[in-house]
């Protein structure tokens, strides 16, 4: 038995946002590209929910969906991955400042703590919400089929 949180009972959490019925597309590696053809054949007004997580998620929800004929919403951080989201903060200054201030909290079970205690007053201390969105790697985008 694990100490952390088991992460299978985030990984639905998405749905949350979304009206029933929603396609979820996870955008890694090869098989994504043929998820395209998928969608594009779905109905015009089919919400669609895109996550990807890693560096440049953001951009390959965009890539995607436009090679999909999807189009983007609103787009969610989501922490800590994609696949599995504890918290989903939408991409913007002020609800991301609210979870930066309010909820977000540095992980005290590792020799780390102290670090992380200084990162996050760092970042506190700088508010800025595009440094978040950079750190926090995954991405939960909402669109519709076109």
């Amino acid at each position: 038995m694990g100490t952390g949180i088991e992460a299978e009972r985030w990984q639905d959490n998405w749905r949350v946002l979304t009206p029933a019925g929603a396609v979820r597309v996870e955008l890694r590696g090869a098989r994504a590209a043929g998820e395209a053809d998928r969608i594009r054949e779905l109905p015009p007004g089919t919400p669609v929910v895109l996550s990807a997580s890693g560096p440049g998620a953001t951009r390959r929800c965009r890539a995607f969906a436009t090679r999909a004929g999807v189009e983007l919403e609103r787009e969610f951080l989501a922490v800590p991955t994609a696949k599995a989201p504890g918290c989903l903060v939408e991409a913007a200054p002020g609800p991301v400042g609210t979870f930066v201030d309010a909820v977000l909290v540095a992980p005290q079970d590792s020799r780390l703590g102290p670090v992380a205690d200084a990162g996050l007053a760092l970042l506190r201390r700088l508010g800025s919400w595009r440094l978040v969105r950079a750190i926090v790697p995954g991405r939960i985008v909402i669109g519709a089929r076109t």
